[in-house]
């Protein structure tokens, strides 16, 4: 974003696609946001994806990989914040706030997916197994549920040769493997005591918690540009982001 009309994304591990451009986002994508669960973000996804090639072919956001479309939110989030996550922890021991701060960037790099990416989508375990990895679809039919009862719906999706019972733990396995998601338990040192903690990390609840922590100011926006120039909600939450903000920093200004 940073000025160009779309970001490219890259995604390796999704089958038929190459990648995705995403255009700017928007105060009305921004105001959909209302909670952080999956739906959402496809919805999301799906607003901001544009047709790509000769035949204007769309990717359809529920059917991207899962460890894909985490790395798709980080390089967004990248793009709109910059690589360094921040973050308060309050200390399980002391009860003192303390921050917490990575570098997407480094975390990309950590969790990159396995070069034995499947053309097909199709991966041979052994003979007699073989799995796929999960997708936005897959986690949209399990939608509501919970803990193993999730987990097993999500596998038996996936496997397509084996058996769910005897097989699951080694495909399980397998897949953190070859596509990592985003999603990780990390430690955390108190500063105050030497308290060390796990604070757990999920990309897409970081990225929808974000948005939605900034509708305050996305309505102070809006509000600060109807006032000065007489514009509609909807003209002014369709304006790309940054332009919405280049404006009210203006008004500010000027005030």
């Amino acid at each position: 974003m940073h000025g160009s009309a779309n970001l490219f994304i890259p995604l390796r591990l999704t089958p038929g696609t190459g990648g995705v451009f995403l255009r700017r986002l928007c105060g009305a994508d921004e105001i959909a946001v209302d909670n952080t669960g999956t739906p959402i973000l496809i919805s999301l996804l799906q607003s901001l994806m544009q047709p790509v090639g000769t035949d204007n072919h769309k990717v359809n956001a529920a059917q991207i990989v899962t460890a894909d479309r985490d790395r798709l939110l980080a390089l967004l989030y990248i793009s709109l914040y910059g690589a360094k996550i921040e973050s308060t922890v309050n200390c399980a021991a002391c009860t003192q706030k303390f921050d917490l701060d990575f570098s997407l960037d480094e975390l990309l790099n950590h969790y990159q997916p396995s070069n034995s990416v499947s053309a097909t989508g199709k991966y041979q375990l052994e003979p007699g197994i073989s799995f796929r990895l999960p997708t936005g679809e897959d986690e949209l039919h399990i939608n509501g549920l919970t803990g193993a009862k999730a987990e097993q719906q999500l596998l038996e999706r996936c496997l397509l040769e084996g058996n769910a019972e005897t097989d699951g733990e080694k495909v399980q396995q397998k897949m953190a493997e070859l596509a990592p998601v985003l999603s990780m338990e990390m430690q955390a040192v108190c500063p105050e005591c030497g308290h060390t903690q796990q604070v757990q990390f999920d990309m897409q609840s970081f990225f929808l918690t974000k948005l939605k922590q900034e509708r305050p100011v996305l309505m102070r926006e809006v509000h600060s540009i109807a006032s000065q120039y007489h514009w509609s909600q909807q003209e002014i939450l369709s304006l790309p982001r940054s332009v919405r903000k280049q404006y009210a920093a203006l008004i500010q200004l000027d005030n």
